[in-house]
């Protein structure tokens, strides 16, 4: 027998042929009617293919050379994992393939439901386009020859299937109309089975592109960093808040009306190890941009200093705030990496610059619409809305339909809830956030964790240098423009953006200047002063706005809000007029949605410097005399005309 051995192996891959790799069974899992038969099996295999006579087998095991390469040629097939199905094989009544059905579906009668096992796929094998037409409905394949619906019901395409086949020639005595239900139990069936067997197509076609990403995130893990230490990853994004707010606004008849604030946006930067909020900004118009964006990133590096609380009874935690302001290492610190989504304010060539020279870190967009790329942020904004802003009674909930929501707008109103309230609502939440125990540090807050690391002698942190810290200029943006001016008509040199003259001392008395391009640092949150350069990078100074456009604060958005009225002929003001007070005058009158939130963003830029509204004067009668103001009141008169000077201007 040993001699006819290697003929019995020629149909067998030499190299699966060592049953120390093949897939294994636990025994013990089997019932006892099972594993009887199975243990036999298990030991027969192995000694057949080291070279054990069969005699020996079959007094040892009761196996026979045809049961044996029987029982061999099941343990080799391909098993749907990839692998050989080794012992996996000798399970008894194990199906190794699906069944396939021979005879044809006879007609039924109404009451009898068995007896058609296998003829949906029999059906498929007999005229493949059918089979096609299901397909492509279900995955959406084929999309330039088919126009597909959203998400077609499974009703739908069980009545493209029947009538694909009457289009095949299938006649009433023929599957799958000679059965009661046609054939759509054992298609729906199919159906569950195509979504497994096709796990990409089937979460593109049912539930979008982002399911199918993170279908294959997580179905093959990439090679990813592993967060070791703090600040070496952080993630950013915004959220809009579930909740309205009021604002007082200068009635012209004297007094303030009160002017729904409509949603608006937080931006976070959280660390990806500790947990903690390095830092935040409230963004007041409808979208954010790349100003918002460095402004939180701002936020995040220099030092956070408690707000002054307004509510009575609110009080920051004892051990709560942000790093920056409590942890003496965390102050201007840095971090290495920045993950956000793909918005444009995010993806801005400003933006990815700035992070890039002035934090020094790389930037990680990701993919689109995948937040479980930021996970840990997007976790932390529900914290936010469950925690507190869906439990103030001007939510607007979660959704339309939520229960929480109930006119949150006569809400706002009639509890007097203002911005100012949310603001230091949102500071002390999140002060508590960051010293609140939590389950994934063991116990311990974010900002315990963090002081974990910062208390060891051999940890660093990178910060920005001392010497850039009084100007951290992540807001400013370059730009250039052509010194103007006409010695011959009198016109001193100066230079022009957006609309307005800038000037100072020394480029009025150079003008040998006109025509030489400088090149200008802006400020958007104060666009009062800009900072000017010669073409040979040195610093020409500070200047000015022309008129009362240096007077009053205001940001680069207001600006251009301000021209582009102007341009349309809806709003007017001379030159003795101050022009930002003419756009809140505006601002002000107009009932439109979102001219509240505009209004509130004007009062922030002003830094709530608004002059309080004239008091009603009282009605002179007729007879009285006017009395002559004393020298003294006509001094102050004269002084309070006088408009203030700007002695230095700051740019950041």
């Amino acid at each position: 027998m040993m001699t006819n051995r290697r003929f019995e192996f020629d149909w067998l891959n030499p190299a699966d042929r060592d049953t120390r790799f093949w897939a294994t069974v636990d025994p013990s899992i089997l019932s006892e009617k099972l594993a009887a038969i199975y243990t036999p099996r298990a030991g027969a295999v192995p000694d057949y293919l080291a070279g054990e006579p069969l005699e020996t087998l079959y007094e040892k095991y009761g196996k026979k050379l045809p049961e044996l390469i029987r029982l061999t040629k099941r343990c080799v097939q391909t098993h749907a994992d990839g692998r050989i199905w080794g012992f996996r094989g000798l399970i008894p009544f194990k199906h190794l393939k699906e069944y396939e059905r021979v005879a044809l579906v006879q007609r039924r009668t109404l009451d009898e439901k068995s007896g058609c096992s296998g003829a949906l796929r029999q059906l498929f094998d007999l005229h493949p386009p059918v089979k096609e037409v299901v397909d492509n409905l279900y995955l959406k394949q084929r999309k330039k020859e088919t126009v597909h619906e959203p998400r077609i019901p499974l009703k739908s395409i069980h009545k493209r299937f029947l009538d694909s086949c009457r289009d095949r020639g299938l006649i009433t005595e023929q599957y799958p109309f000679c059965v009661k239900n046609l054939g759509r139990i054992a298609l729906f069936r199919y159906l569950r089975d195509l979504e497994k067997t096709q796990q990409q197509l089937a979460a593109a076609a049912r539930f979008g592109k982002a399911a199918a990403r993170k279908l294959r995130a997580s179905a093959s893990p990439g090679k990813e960093i592993v967060v070791t230490e703090p600040f070496q990853r952080v993630q950013a994004d915004g959220h809009r808040i579930d909740a309205l707010c009021e604002i007082e606004v200068p009635s012209p008849l004297g007094g303030v009306d009160k002017s729904v604030l409509r949603r608006f946006w937080i931006l976070c930067i959280i660390d990806v190890l500790t947990r903690v909020i390095l830092g935040y900004c409230i963004c007041l118009r409808r979208e954010y941009n790349s100003n918002d964006v460095l402004r939180c990133i701002r936020n995040a590096i220099v030092p956070w200093k408690p707000m002054v609380l307004t509510i009575p009874n609110l009080r920051y935690p004892s051990a709560g705030g942000l790093p920056s302001g409590i942890i003496p290492k965390a102050e201007y610190a840095v971090w290495d990496e920045l993950l956000y989504d793909n918005a444009k304010a995010n993806l801005s060539d400003r933006t990815r610059q700035k992070l890039l020279d002035l934090v020094g870190c790389d930037v990680n967009a990701g993919q689109i619409d995948n937040p479980d790329r930021r996970a840990i942020i997007e976790r932390f904004f529900r914290t936010l809305e469950e925690n507190g802003y869906h439990r103030i009674p001007s939510t607007t909930g979660s959704n339309p339909s939520d229960p929480r929501r109930q006119h949150p707008e006569k809400t706002a109103v009639a509890l007097n809830i203002t911005l100012e309230h949310l603001q230091e609502l949102t500071d002390v939440m999140i002060a508590q956030y960051n010293a609140t125990p939590h389950s994934a540090l063991g116990g311990r807050s974010p900002l315990e964790y963090l002081r974990h690391f910062t208390n060891r002698d051999d940890f660093l942190l990178r910060t920005v240098p001392e010497r850039d810290r009084h100007n951290l200029s992540l807001l400013n943006f370059n730009t250039s423009r052509v010194v103007r001016g006409n010695v011959k008509k009198g016109t001193a040199p100066y230079v022009e953006y957006m609309g307005v003259r800038y000037r100072n001392e020394v480029l009025v008395k150079t003008p040998e200047l006109i025509g030489v391009r400088l090149d200008l640092s802006v400020n958007p949150d104060d666009l009062r002063s800009l900072v000017a350069y010669l073409p040979d990078g040195s610093e020409l100074g500070v200047l000015t706005a022309h008129g009362l456009w240096g007077r009053t604060p205001h940001t680069f958005e207001m600006r251009d809000a301000i021209l582009e009225l102007k341009h349309k002929k809806l709003l007017f003001y001379t030159e003795q007029q101050d022009p930002i007070h003419v756009y809140i005058d505006l601002l002000t009158t107009q009932k439109q949605k979102g001219s509240a939130n505009k209004l509130a963003e004007a009062k922030q830029a002003l830094g709530n410097a608004f002059p309080p509204p004239p008091p009603p004067q009282a009605s002179t009668p007729p007879n009285a005399k006017a009395v002559a103001p004393s020298p003294v009141q006509r001094s102050a008169e004269r002084k309070s005309k006088v408009p203030a000077v700007i002695r230095k201007t700051l740019t950041f």
